[in-house]
């Protein structure tokens, strides 16, 4: 008798990460039933700005299964707060010696009551890799938020948060008083990050004098960015969220963004990934 402990997306995010795509990839059960177990039969999922089916769900991990071709899960973030989730992995397959195919993969899910996930929000790009993590940590212990770290208490009544206290309006204040020329821009920024802050978007990597640079040029060129927060979760000293802003500062046109970040301890932000929808322009 199996001894395999099928691990929920409840009970173990990351568990289920790594649990779904073993019996997905490289199980024999029939892959509806794999799909199941792990995800309501109505659900709804999202890739890349497009709504899936069950059926093309399936039939994707139908097709991933015919490869019969090994394959490398590096799982480089959870967050997790209440029944809301968030992670960044990699799946890759080898092709060539240590080139591999390698789907970049965020997520944000909502977990039903039963467990199992009821819906999620994707992005996925697939290009060309090397064998290994990708310079991130290849162990899934990393994943997870600091030890020791909680989320920081809700200001009291009257009192402005900080991006520990609350992720969305952090984010509606950096894109309202960032852009506004109203506003010194290096108070803006000062007032939200640490002066050694690290920011990556779209895999370009800024620090704060590049930051502050694109700010004012952006500004110059009445740039503006409504921000609609979809969801935002915070896990220890990490937060996560998803929201929907304006395309290269013209209101006319919109792109849905990710964020993965990390707070210091006086609350400030210290590292966000900004990952910008596939197939859309930059910030």
């Amino acid at each position: 008798m199996s001894t395999v402990h099928h691990a929920l997306a409840a009970e173990d995010f990351t568990g289920y990460l790594r649990t779904y795509h073993a019996d997905a990839f490289d199980g024999s059960e029939p892959v509806e039933q794999v799909w199941d177990r792990y995800h309501l039969p109505e659900g709804t999922h999202v890739v890349n700005g497009k709504a899936w089916d069950r059926k093309k769900l399936l039939r994707d991990i139908e097709s991933r299964r015919a490869l019969g071709a090994p394959y490398e899960l590096h799982i480089h973030e959870v967050n997790v707060e209440g029944r809301l989730a968030a992670a960044r992995y990699t799946v890759s397959t080898p092709v060539l010696w240590k080139v591999q195919s390698a789907t970049e993969t965020a997520v944000f899910a909502e977990i039903a009551e039963d467990g199992r996930v009821a819906r999620t929000t994707t992005f996925a790009t697939t290009g060309a890799g090397w064998s290994g993590a990708g310079g991130e940590t290849p162990y899934d212990s990393e994943s997870r938020p600091g030890p020791g770290t909680v989320p920081a208490p809700r200001p009291g009544a009257g009192v402005e948060p900080t991006p520990a206290q609350d992720p969305a309006h952090f984010l509606h204040t950096y894109y309202m008083n960032g852009y506004d020329s109203a506003h010194p821009v290096a108070e803006v920024y000062d007032r939200l990050f640490t002066p050694d802050a690290v920011h990556e978007v779209g895999g370009k990597t800024m620090q704060r004098s590049g930051v502050l640079r694109a700010l004012e040029e952006s500004r110059a060129r009445k740039h503006t960015y409504p921000v609609e927060v979809h969801e935002a979760l915070r896990d220890g000293n990490r937060f996560a969220a998803r929201y929907t802003t304006s395309q290269g500062g013209k209101p006319s046109k919109t792109q849905e963004v990710f964020v993965f970040g990390e707070f210091a301890e006086d609350g400030r932000v210290r590292f966000a990934r900004f990952l910008l929808e596939p197939g859309r322009g930059a910030l």
